[in-house]
């Protein structure tokens, strides 16, 4: 695809997810009635709103003369995956409300999620847009990132600390203890004066929120069950990340599989995301010290 393509189709999903971030903010406040969806592995993945849903038909309906035009496939939460991904030459991959357990609590951490990958899984367009406070950022592959971002999970985060972006139930994996313990080591190592950790926020969010500090890292371990995200939770921020020039990988050190035929979940495999690439590589050789 030409570079001006993705310069228009980046500007697209840019106006796609700023419709999307609109709505959403016009419910920030008050009651929402929450649906669970079956065979998830945590609440965070289970819940589902209206909110949702209406998202992602604003984002639909925006994209959809690109689609067409384009000739381009669809892969989006909230609807089953179609197979086109897998017979387009690039798709659209849409997470409408990234965090929406965080929405349904009415705290920070959530965003709307906008990607283009291509068949073979790299990552075109990364935007991502945070609806309370209206920033975004945008990646074109490239063509280098654009970003209004600023920390809204945690200001009080200093330079000389390793910030570490985990999910609340990393805590109940049964490797948290020696994860806790290889990050304190990490940040004895790196001469930082401690550990700071950052969770409760979505996926995408929690990348972002790394790619803002200087020693920072979001990762998620390989599990057996179902689960550690999917595709569209990590292939906007995984743009993001590489045109930056951070780490971004899976668990193994592999690129992440941003188009698999076999699954949509990253359980297999984890992923890792790092602001320093060194840091990364040292929870990559501990990963694999305790798999052997």
């Amino acid at each position: 695809m030409k570079a001006a393509d993705l310069k228009t189709l980046a500007q697209l999903a840019e106006q796609a997810a700023a419709i999307a971030a609109d709505f959403i903010r016009q419910y920030s406040h008050g009651d929402i009635t929450v649906e669970l969806k079956s065979g998830m592995s945590s609440k965070a993945s289970e819940v589902v709103t209206w909110v949702d849903l209406q998202c992602q038909t604003l984002i639909l309906n925006h994209l959809q003369e690109s689609i067409a035009h384009y000739d381009l496939g669809l892969l989006t939460e909230e609807l089953p995956d179609d197979g086109s991904r897998l017979t387009k030459d690039y798709f659209w991959c849409i997470d409408p409300l990234d965090g929406t357990l965080a929405f349904t609590e009415r705290r920070p951490g959530y965003a709307v999620s906008i990607a283009l990958v291509s068949r073979t899984g790299v990552p075109m367009i990364g935007v991502v847009h945070e609806p309370i406070t209206d920033q975004r950022i945008v990646a074109v592959r490239g063509q280098g990132v654009q970003s209004s971002l600023e920390r809204t999970l945690d200001n009080q985060a200093t330079p000389d600390q390793l910030i570490c972006c985990l999910d609340h139930v990393m805590a109940e994996h049964p490797r948290y203890a020696a994860l806790r313990t290889m990050l304190d080591e990490l940040t004895h190592s790196q001469a930082l004066t401690s550990t700071r950790y950052i969770s409760g926020a979505g996926a995408v969010l929690q990348a972002c929120q790394a790619s803002l500090h200087e020693h920072a890292v979001f990762f998620k371990i390989p599990k057996v069950t179902q689960g550690g995200g999917c595709i569209w939770d990590y292939a906007a921020t995984a743009c993001i990340f590489e045109e930056l020039g951070y780490h971004v990988t899976d668990l193994y050190g592999a690129p992440l599989q941003l188009n698999n035929p076999k699954s949509l979940y990253m359980n297999h495999c984890g992923v890792l995301y790092s602001s320093r690439k060194e840091l990364a590589q040292d929870i990559i050789d501990w990963f694999q010290s305790i798999e052997r």
